[in-house]
């Protein structure tokens, strides 16, 4: 359930999801996940937001973030969004939306759930059968997490006040794959 404009507050946190249009690829190349990713870092990369997780898949994306300050992050979201899909419609010669509806937003408000949604994310492309692991997708903030790379958003100081190490998030996201619990954090 979309959460109202008025739950938009400093402190909390919001998994923020939205599928493509009728069977389209949101991202059909490398350099659309590049380019996409290069609007998130510029819109996100701010005091305002402190990235959790985020996952982009071909024909879908997850984000979990904790906004920090006043403005919305729906808000944010929309400008970034807008902005792929008209840098989208004029590469492939495409025209309105690319999206099958709003984006989906979800208030999220126990540890627990913190804890599965983010292992939720970064093992969607394993899910999908793209990659035997999430380490291998590129499209994630999963090796931030795991303590392999610094190149995309994630709040070092939330992965440390879960985990002593990020081998621990590692282990997390194994046995859940694994065990195939993952189930029981889907979302969409």
């Amino acid at each position: 359930m979309r959460v109202k404009a008025t739950d938009f507050l400093p402190g909390r946190y919001f998994h923020i999801y939205n599928h493509a249009a009728q069977g389209l690829q949101l991202f059909r190349d490398t350099a659309d996940y590049r380019i996409g990713l290069g609007m998130i870092h510029d819109y996100l990369d701010s005091p305002d937001f402190s990235m959790i997780s985020f996952c982009l898949m071909p024909n879908h994306y997850h984000f979990f973030i904790r906004q920090n300050g006043e403005c919305p992050i729906y808000l944010i979201m929309n400008k970034i969004w807008f902005k792929y899909a008209r840098y989208y419609n004029k590469k492939y010669e495409g025209k309105g939306s690319i999206f099958a509806g709003k984006s989906q937003h979800k208030l999220v408000e126990s540890d627990n759930y913190l804890l599965g949604l983010t292992a939720y994310i970064h093992l969607n492309p394993v899910k999908a059968g793209l990659v035997h692991s999430p380490g291998e997708w590129e499209w994630s903030n999963y090796r931030e997490w795991a303590g392999l790379r610094k190149k995309y958003l994630c709040d070092p100081a939330l992965v440390a006040a879960y985990f002593a190490g990020s081998q621990e998030y590692h282990l997390l996201v194994e046995a859940i794959a694994e065990d195939k619990h993952i189930a029981k954090y889907r979302l969409d």
